[in-house]
């Protein structure tokens, strides 16, 4: 009975120190990676989110417009505007210009500017009311306003002329439409030989209204307004030359 005692002592004091020894220290060489992993894996998020600045730059997809949005430049006319004028005539149109006694002028003023210096050519008279002067010349009335009273002999003067149909109707309408045509220039004339013959042209315009009041055979009433423009685009396509000096 006592040496079973005894061996009962020796066992429960080996457990206990079985136990005392197995509670020591960790292996050193385990060490738990979980926490590591968790920071790793949330420093990696940040950086996604936040990337670098250069990188960013670098990657930025610029974008090209929509075309359905892109405006088409105008296209430019080659005609440019150097004037406008506005005038008035009512009087005789005189188709027999041998006897100049016998040509009479009309009534009315024309206001225009050319580059920009306004001018106005008005009623002058060379022994008789002479101009405006309106005649009938191959199929055409033109009215013709001088910058000043002529001789009667030929000299050059500056001319302001508005030529239309001898069919054209009464009414308002355009003067593309009514085949009409404004000009400034210069002008051969001889009064005493009854010659009004147009130089050359230095603005010209089938751009504007034209309002004919009353016309006939023998006598014309309207009024007409539009711009002047650089005659050099048009060259031969106008009745008369441009002017070159």
């Amino acid at each position: 009975m006592r040496k079973l005692l005894i061996t009962m002592v020796l066992m429960i004091s080996f457990v206990i120190f079985t136990v005392s020894c197995g509670e020591g220290d960790p292996d050193p060489s385990y060490v738990d990676d979980s926490d590591k992993e968790e920071v790793d894996e949330d420093e990696v998020a940040d950086e996604d989110e936040f990337p670098d600045e250069a990188e960013y730059i670098d990657e930025e997809v610029i974008e090209e417009p929509d075309e359905a949005h892109v405006e088409e430049p105008e296209e430019e006319s080659p005609f440019e505007k150097i004037g406008d004028f506005n005038l008035s005539y009512d009087g005789q149109i005189n188709v027999d210009l041998s006897n100049y006694m016998s040509i009479r002028g009309g009534n009315g003023n024309v206001n225009f500017s050319y580059n920009m210096i306004p001018y106005t050519f008005g009623e002058l008279s060379v022994l008789v009311q002479l101009f405006p002067l309106a005649i009938l010349q191959q199929g055409n009335v033109a009215v013709l306003w001088l910058d000043s009273a002529p001789g009667l002999g030929a000299e050059v003067k500056q001319v302001f002329g508005f030529t239309f149909p001898s069919t054209i109707q009464p009414g308002e309408q355009s003067m593309e439409t009514a085949q009409a045509f404004a000009f400034y220039g210069d002008i051969d004339v001889n009064v005493q030989a009854g010659q009004f013959d147009v130089r050359c042209v230095r603005a010209a315009s089938y751009q504007g209204n034209l309002n004919v009041i009353f016309y006939d055979e023998n006598n014309a009433n309207f009024t007409a307004s539009g711009d002047l423009l650089d005659p050099t685009a048009a060259g031969s396509q106008l009745p008369y030359p441009v002017c070159t000096d």
